[in-house]
């Protein structure tokens, strides 16, 4: 019998092994695949409590060199901040409703920076604030994926965990593009989103007035026309009162048209930089500006006019792109045609995004190409690493 094992004449215990073997697979096959992959998820768990530290770091580094016990127990409590949006179910006066909140999330972030920074100007201050909404950005990424790890841990259920990893290198560039989002800020560097206010600014000779929260605008003339051109006030980082600054301009007055530029979401197989004209606000949030300047656009029924430039939704949170920066003089003039096509009175000229490290006017953006070389040269060596990367994988 043993020959015959050997010779190869006797095959049936081969296979019952075999059978023996296959079974056992099944039957613990997706007990494996469940360990392999939460071993793989709190990998990357690590990862992000590794970016929530750095984020957390500049933060601090923005504040003191050498923070004491304080002010990290502070910013780590402050991480775990929260909004509790609005009850939805009647959509009457939602809008209202969720700018009311967001006024109180702003006092609260406001708050914070006087009491950890008090010793700050007004344009640190602003920057550290959204740096910080940056760090808690990656920390409550960092938190839902320990929470779903858990879960699929409790539950044993293989479907979630799957799942779980389908969206984990999303969320893991999520936050590497936050942490990279809260360095800009701390450091005062525009990111992508400054495009918009970059592209206003470069048409103001001067600074104008604060006509809303956080917001300036100046009269200028551009092509030959009347063109009141705003944007969120800069270099601190800033968002600004859009919509009540427009509310309060046509008040001032005669506006006849608007022309909104932002910074807009690419797919996938469009070109970072490249720059779509539409109608309508071009305004991402949550939607209480936009809506005011639809408002006030739809009652003195004025035409809407934008200029998107195209970015990925890592690149708008990033350090300012080159591709995005060289956008600008194509923006400009497509932004002078269309002020030069209109046949209204005075028109309204608003950079939509975010003014950090933006000045308010043409003369404030000499050099910021000279500050951005070194980034540029980074984001260059990053991008064809994962080239590379995309390359080795096929």
């Amino acid at each position: 019998m043993i020959e015959n094992f050997f010779m190869g004449g006797d095959n049936s215990l081969i296979g019952t092994i075999t059978s023996i073997l296959f079974f056992l697979f099944i039957i613990f096959y997706q007990k494996i695949m469940m360990l392999q992959t939460i071993w793989r998820a709190e990998k990357d768990l690590k990862k992000l409590d590794e970016y929530t530290k750095k984020a957390e770091g500049y933060v601090m580094q923005c504040i003191s060199k050498k923070p004491d016990k304080k002010l990290k127990h502070d910013i780590s409590n402050f991480m775990n901040f929260f909004i509790s949006t609005p009850v939805d179910v009647d959509p009457y006066g939602i809008l209202n409703k969720i700018e009311h909140v967001m006024n109180q999330s702003e006092r609260r972030f406001n708050y914070f920076v006087d009491t950890i920074a008090p010793k700050h100007n007004a344009t640190e201050k602003a920057n550290l604030k959204f740096g910080l909404i940056g760090a808690l950005g990656v920390f409550q990424i960092y938190k839902v994926v320990r929470h779903l790890i858990i879960t699929v841990k409790k539950n044993n259920n293989i479907q979630m965990a799957f799942i779980l990893q389908m969206y984990l290198p999303l969320l893991l560039k999520m936050a590497k593009g936050n942490v990279k989002a809260t360095q800009a800020f701390v450091k005062g560097i525009p990111i992508g989103d400054a495009i918009g206010p970059m592209i206003a600014a470069s048409f103001k000779t001067k600074e104008g007035e604060e006509i809303a929260k956080d917001v300036i605008v100046s009269k200028e003339t551009i092509e030959g026309k009347t063109v009141f051109v705003m944007k969120a006030k800069g270099p601190g980082a800033s968002l600004g009162k859009l919509g009540k600054a427009v509310e309060e301009i046509r008040k001032r007055e005669n506006i006849e048209h608007i022309i909104t530029v932002d910074a807009a979401g690419k797919m996938e197989g469009e070109i970072t930089g490249s720059i779509a004209e539409g109608v309508g606000v071009m305004m991402g949030g949550v939607g209480v500006e936009r809506s005011k300047i639809e408002e006030v656009a739809l009652k003195h029924d004025l035409p809407l006019d934008g200029i998107a430039i195209k970015m990925g939704v890592m690149e708008a949170s990033a350090q300012l792109p080159k591709k995005v920066y060289d956008a600008q003089e194509p923006a400009r003039d497509i932004t002078k045609r269309l002020i030069k096509e209109t046949k209204n009175g005075n028109l309204l000229l608003l950079g939509v995004g975010n003014s950090c490290g933006v000045g308010n006017t043409k003369s404030t953006l000499e050099g910021i190409d000279i500050k951005l070389k070194p980034i540029w040269k980074k984001q260059k060596k990053e991008l064809d690493e994962e080239e590379k990367k995309e390359k080795g994988w096929f």
